[in-house]
């Protein structure tokens, strides 16, 4: 079960002017450069984490530059099997032992749900847009699933996995899959460790002596690349989690990722920042994200406005200016969806150029017999659905899922559905 290191949580303000409607040809162009003020300086401030080796302060994510992308978050760094840290996002987490005065009670009585982030960045971006104090500085109203969720009666974390936003990279300098499932089931004990022992409530708001620890698991929701981590860990471990969110699955039978040659020479990623340095240590040498592969995302016609797309490009590239590289990609050649024996939601917009309907068709199909299933597809959406306007039906259909059990059964809070 994953330690608890310790809290790192940090409140920034910053300040933006509001934008002005410019004719839509013009308009990401113009705002981008000439409307958007520039931010002010950003003070950070951290705990000590009591751990060796970098933490949240050495990432891009950690910088003064980002860090007010952390505004509304706790943060919580959890050590992996190997004791590399993590960084895990909550909100509105805290409970008595954390020390803080501004705990809601709520909080442990509401289903805990990890959310995983896709191929290229953060979750931070990815699943607290605009969050915080942030959108309103921007004038811009909130995209954060984080918060949706909490408002939603859920209880969201999030966490980055090596390599990316908050989280360092380790020796390896690669994002290799099945470390990646280690991690998830490092987190999600976590997680659980925090809620198993204080879902059951009794009547004078104290944990019940005669509930079973360990029986309130959270869900566990992967997006794009994300949703095979996800896969792969409720193939391994189904007992760490209640219920399964395939979204934005890119999982497809017919493909096969190559393996690794046995031997090779080391290659040497030739860019603007090391094309005339032949002696560059090619482990040291990284390629930088783009402001294009960051609004790539958004392709359907009038489901985001430019504003939004905007920011959430320049939130991308701030916690991950530069790509992390993922290997070994063959790893998820062991994806069978008749292995997966939890209750799982298979959901993905309609027009999702990475979930083709017949390949989630596949995907829902083949899931193990003898668990709840559910398929939904959201019309006139893309890859982003949590992102794009009219995202509440994704969190409706998300929150049914997780809230849902059998007739008859007893849900994770020992409540039973009649």
């Amino acid at each position: 079960m994953a330690a608890f290191v310790g809290i790192f949580h940090s409140r920034y303000h910053w300040e933006r002017q509001n934008i002005h409607h410019l004719p839509v040809s013009f308009h990401l162009l113009f705002w981008k450069h000439f409307i958007r003020p520039a931010k002010k300086n950003i003070n950070t401030t951290t705990r000590d984490l009591q751990t060796t080796g970098e933490t949240i302060a050495d990432t891009p994510l950690g910088s003064p530059s980002a860090s007010h992308l952390l505004n509304g978050l706790d943060v919580y760094e959890v050590s992996a099997c190997d004791g590399h840290p993590l960084s895990v996002y909550g909100i509105n987490s805290k409970f008595d032992d954390d020390a803080d005065d501004t705990i809601d009670v709520s909080t442990s009585k509401r289903k805990p749900i990890l959310l995983l982030h896709g191929r290229t960045w953060s979750a931070v971006p990815v699943y607290h847009l605009l969050g915080g104090k942030n959108g309103h500085a921007d004038g811009q109203k909130s995209r954060s699933l984080m918060e949706a969720m909490y408002a939603a009666g859920l209880q969201p974390y999030t966490m980055d996995f090596r390599g990316f936003g908050g989280t360092p990279m380790d020796e390896t300098k690669n994002v290799i899959p099945f470390q990646c499932v280690k991690d998830v089931e490092s987190v999600m004990d976590f997680i659980a460790s925090r809620h198993g022992d204080t879902c059951f409530i009794d009547d004078g708001g104290a944990p019940s002596s005669s509930s079973p620890m360990g029986s309130f698991m959270p869900a566990l929701l992967g997006w794009s690349q994300g949703a095979l981590v996800a896969q792969l860990a409720a193939q391994k471990r189904p007992e760490m989690l209640s219920k399964l969110i395939l979204y934005g699955s890119i999982y497809d039978p017919m493909t096969s990722y190559a393996r690794p040659p046995l031997y090779s020479h080391d290659q040497i990623f030739i860019n603007a920042d090391c094309r005339d340095d032949h002696n560059a240590d090619p482990t040291t040498i990284k390629r930088k994200n783009t402001f294009d592969s960051a609004i790539e995302d958004f392709t359907v016609e009038g489901s985001i406005p430019p504003e939004p797309a905007i920011l959430f490009a320049e939130a991308a590239l701030q916690a991950d200016p530069y790509k992390a590289e993922w290997k070994y990609l063959s790893q998820f050649n062991t994806l069978d969806p008749a292995q997966v024996h939890v209750p799982t939601l298979v959901v993905a917009g309609d027009q999702d150029p990475y979930a083709p309907l017949r390949v989630q068709a596949d995907l829902y199909t083949n899931l193990a017999r003898g668990v709840d299933r559910t398929w939904s597809i959201i019309a006139d959406a893309d890859h982003a659905v949590h992102l794009l306007d009219g995202r509440e039906r994704f969190i409706n259909i998300v929150k049914s899922f997780c809230e849902n059990s059998k007739k008859g059964e007893s849900d994770a809070c020992g409540l039973q559905e009649l």
